[in-house]
């Protein structure tokens, strides 16, 4: 479950928060009790002075208080919970309030990540993606395999579309399982249309659910964002909330439509240092693009085609253009 120092802050001030807006409420309905029935603020307070005895017992060496006082506020707490039925109260009422009961609220059950902090890191990760929309539409549950034809078949493999495509969902399927065990990167290639996103989409919505940090971009925001950090443009992105340490070590990095961007020294630079960085650090990356294999190798460095060649499983997706197909089915 990595997340960046950032997100651990957001994290740990919205339970901050979490606990003291329980402690406001708690000290709301001791007051209301209190003025409703005035008997239970005199057992509080008996309470305290009890209390009290014992720790001036226990600083002189006498232990013996301790066992009789744990009876006596057994006996008023007893006594203050039949008072609150009495006046419509729950006998709870002024039971100590979490959100989580669990892990009383502090994220963690024996040192380990509580279901609630699971929770608040998928609704982060979810948020800071932008693809919650996105996602719930896109996803395995939706995926149709019926959008690949058996009779579109490659001529240099002799595998059709449709056989293609349930061998690439299968290793995105292994890609997410074993995301934590070993280290992988993919390179999603063919002619636009043919569900490379799509697939991508997928895999991100499983990973993000598994409280795994990813940042999506396509390639035109991914150099823009580049483009902010070396040159401190005044014209920040609206991608300029993610650090680079962020940009470089979250669990997944996605780059969509590589080879849409204008590309230049520049682009050809920083794509390569971002990628071998993270091969470096065994942080996967998914990259997606509607150039061949050929194409790639004749438009970018030799460095950046041999890192990726040599170190992703490259997936050919190809049949009809899907969102066609599509529309002459509506």
């Amino acid at each position: 479950m990595a997340i960046t120092r950032t997100q651990a802050e957001i994290l740990a001030n919205r339970y901050n928060d979490r606990r003291i807006s329980n402690k406001i409420e708690m000290e709301q309905r001791i007051q209301k009790v209190y003025g409703l029935i005035p008997e239970i603020a005199d057992l509080d307070r008996e309470i305290s002075s009890l209390a009290v005895r014992a720790t001036k017992k226990a600083l002189s060496g006498d232990s013996s208080f301790k066992d009789r006082l744990k009876e006596d506020i057994a006996v008023i707490s007893e006594r203050k919970k039949v008072l609150l039925l009495a006046n419509g109260f729950s006998v709870d009422y002024l039971d100590e309030i979490f959100t989580c009961p669990d892990c009383r609220d502090t994220g963690y059950i024996d040192g380990k990540p509580c279901h609630c902090l699971k929770d608040e890191i998928v609704k982060l990760l979810y948020s800071r993606s932008e693809l919650q929309e996105i996602l719930a539409r896109e996803n395995f549950d939706t995926f149709d395999y019926d959008l690949y034809s058996e009779n579109d078949i490659d001529q240099t493999t002799g595998i059709s579309a449709a056989e293609n495509i349930e061998t690439v969902v299968d290793h995105c399927h292994y890609f997410i399982n074993y995301f934590d065990k070993s280290f992988e990167n993919l390179l999603f290639y063919g002619r636009a249309g043919t569900g490379k996103t799509f697939l991508i989409n997928c895999i991100a919505k499983e990973l993000i659910e598994k409280s795994y940090s990813v940042i999506y971009l396509s390639a035109v925001q991914f150099f823009d964002l580049l483009a902010d950090y070396s040159f401190h443009r005044g014209n920040r992105s609206v991608y300029s909330q993610i650090s680079m340490e962020e940009f470089l070590t979250c669990d997944l990095l996605i780059i969509d439509d590589l080879g849409t961007e204008m590309t230049n020294s520049f682009t050809d630079s920083v794509l390569f240092d971002c990628l071998n960085e993270r091969l470096i650090h065994q942080k996967s990356t998914i990259v997606s693009t509607n150039l061949s294999l050929q194409e790639l190798q004749e438009r970018y460095e030799e460095r950046i085609f041999s890192r990726t060649a040599g170190n992703y499983t490259l997936l050919k997706i190809f049949g009809d253009d899907i969102r066609i197909k599509k529309n002459y089915s509506l």
